[in-house]
This record gives structure tokens, sequence and C-alpha cells, in this order.
């Protein structure tokens, strides 16, 4: 249960309820009695984390779905929070194999893609597949809160010492202890904090580096995620990333922001406004570009999700409003197509 301060999240009503099904993701149990099974997968804008699980958008598409009276309909939420199609392809590689019966996937991606690239800076690394030895560990952290497993067949081990009880603590401790900074509490205060920072920075930068070597990396982790649902027959339906950057935003609107440092959030150094903006235009272009040239399905979400507080409370999360527009969107989108409609 989350309990946000008031006012910390414009468009939020608390207390909100997570809730968890035997599988870990966020949604029902998944029964044989459901006939379409869907799996929403993202980063935090697919989570909602602080929004109440009636509000989320992967679960309010699945009520409006099954308001349609067709097929019974399961929607279940893997997104995290941080996630970019790095983590994505390890769901796909990883999760997927555990939920034989899923029949589509959705991903919301793209922010955390530009996000990554900018903070690493010149120690990013964009051949994430061709190293792949070096990053899967890291990633499987990242992606999973356990350790996916195949019952019958083997367990994925994570590194060459948390062969143990006592290597995988200390791993793990490792792992928390890197991310003190990122815990999300549950009244929402990291926001302020995180926001303060961006308030006192000492610098903004309109001018983004080069990304193209993000954006050809990018391109290519969602080449590989469409071919890894293909191979399996799934569906698959990419989002492109709405957020609230755009050009004239008023003071109360800039005051909600928190996105942008640059190399280390104590740097003082952050991306303005202007060049997130730009940033993610780049990345929901090249999504769009990758999915007609793949012939896969693609909703441009940003391009119909409103750029202020009647949807986000901050950057690029949704508030109730928001996520429930989101989950109308899908809905809307769906329901001209099979199986919702049958003519």
């Amino acid at each position: 249960v989350f309990r946000p301060t008031p006012g910390t999240m414009p468009g939020v009503s608390g207390p909100t309820m997570f809730r968890v099904n035997s599988d870990g993701v966020r949604g029902d149990e998944l029964t044989d009695d459901f006939e379409y099974r869907i799996l929403a997968v993202g980063g935090s804008t697919t989570e909602c984390l602080f929004l109440d699980q009636e509000v989320s958008w992967p679960y309010a598409l699945q009520k409006k779905l099954n308001d349609l009276k067709g097929p019974k309909v399961w929607v279940g939420n893997v997104g995290k929070a941080g996630l970019s199609t790095r983590e994505h392809y390890m769901h796909m590689k990883y999760l997927l194999p555990q939920f034989p019966k899923v029949d589509a996937v959705i991903i919301l991606a793209g922010f955390n893609d530009l996000i990554r690239r900018l903070i690493e800076d010149e120690k990013y690394d964009p051949l994430f597949l061709q190293h792949y030895d070096y990053w899967e560990p890291r990633l499987i952290r990242g992606a999973f809160s356990e350790t996916p497993y195949y019952k019958g067949k083997y367990r994925f081990r994570t590194g060459y010492y948390d062969e143990s009880a006592v290597g995988s603590l200390v791993v793990r401790l490792k792992y928390l202890y890197s991310r003190r900074n990122l815990v999300q509490d549950e009244a929402g205060n990291i926001f302020v904090n995180f926001r303060n920072l961006r308030k006192n920075a000492k610098e903004f930068v309109d001018d983004l580096p080069d990304l193209s070597s993000g954006l050809e990396e990018y391109e290519t982790n969602l080449g590989r995620i469409i071919d890894m649902a293909q191979a399996r027959s799934i569906r698959i339906i990419f989002m492109t990333q709405p957020t609230m950057y755009r050009p004239n935003m008023t003071q109360e609107e800039k005051a909600l922001l928190w996105c942008g440092w640059i190399e280390s959030i104590k740097s003082g150094r952050y991306y303005s406004e202007k060049a997130l903006a730009a940033g993610i235009k780049k990345y929901n272009e090249t999504l769009l570009r990758v999915c007609r040239t793949r012939g896969v399905e693609c909703i441009d979400l940003a391009a119909v999700i409103p750029k202020n507080t009647t949807a986000f409370y901050d950057d690029v999360h949704f508030n109730d409003r928001g996520s429930l527009m989101t989950a109308e969107v899908v809905a809307q989108y769906l329901s001209r197509k099979e199986p919702f409609n049958k003519r």
C-alpha cells in the first residue's frame, strides 16, 4: 500500500494498492478460464507503481476488454522502474517460456533507453548484444526480483561466486547498496528529493550529445525482441512513450520535473526539457520506423496523450487520469482487431 504525500503526485489519489499474483506479476492469477492473455512489458510507466491496482493502465485495460463481452482477457503487468529494451530482451528470453500460453505482448518503451544513453554519456556501451555475456548477469538482476526458474530444466546462474546462499546474499546486498538513493518510499518523497536536485542544478544543457549509437542499439534491440516474439508466434504491440515535455511549459509544470541528470544525480548538470523532448522524439520516431519496416503493430501513444498535468505527475509518469486514458486508447485499438472484432 502506498500513501502519497498530498501534492507530491498531482492527479494521484491515495492510498493506493499494489498487488501481485503468485507468479510475482501485477495482476490477477493466470488461470485456465482466461481465453486471451496479454503481458504488459515496460519500465515505470508500465509498472504504475504509485497508482492503485484498478487504475494502473494494464489492469484497467483488462477491465475494458472484458467489458466488450468477447473472450475473457487476462492482462499481466511485469513493468519495473528503470528497465530499457535490454531488460525487455531478458523478459522475452527468460520470462515468456514460463508463460507459454501468452497470446500477446504489449511493450511501452523508449524513455529509459534515452535516459541510459544520456546518463552514461561517454561510458555508454552501444554493443549490448555483442557483449552479451558481460551484460546478461547484470541485466538479469535488474529485470527480475528472483532468478527465473524452469521446472525440470535448470536454474539460471547469475555469476561465479553466488552459487552458495552466502554468495548470493553478498551479490544482492551489493546491488541494493548501489541503488540506495533510488528507493521508492510509500509516500513518494523520492520525487521531492529528485525535484529539489534538479531545481538547484548549476547548469541546464540544451544540446544533446550524438545519439546515433544509442538509436542504433535501440533499433537492434527492438529487432531482436520482435524476432523472439515471432519465433513463438506471439503477437507483439509496441507503444511510443508520451512525456510532459513541450515548448512553453509553465513554471508549475517545470517544478514537477526531475529526470535528465548528466553522469551522476549529484553532478548538478541536467539536460533541459527542450533537450529531453528532442531526445524522446528521436526514440519514438525510431520505434515507429522499425514497426513500419517489420510490419509490427505500434500504437503512437505519444501523439494522443496530453502533455500536461491532466495526464502526468512528473516528466513521464501517468497520474490516474493519464493511466486511464492510456487504457482507453489501447482498448479502442484492440477492439477494432481480432479476437475482439469478429467482422
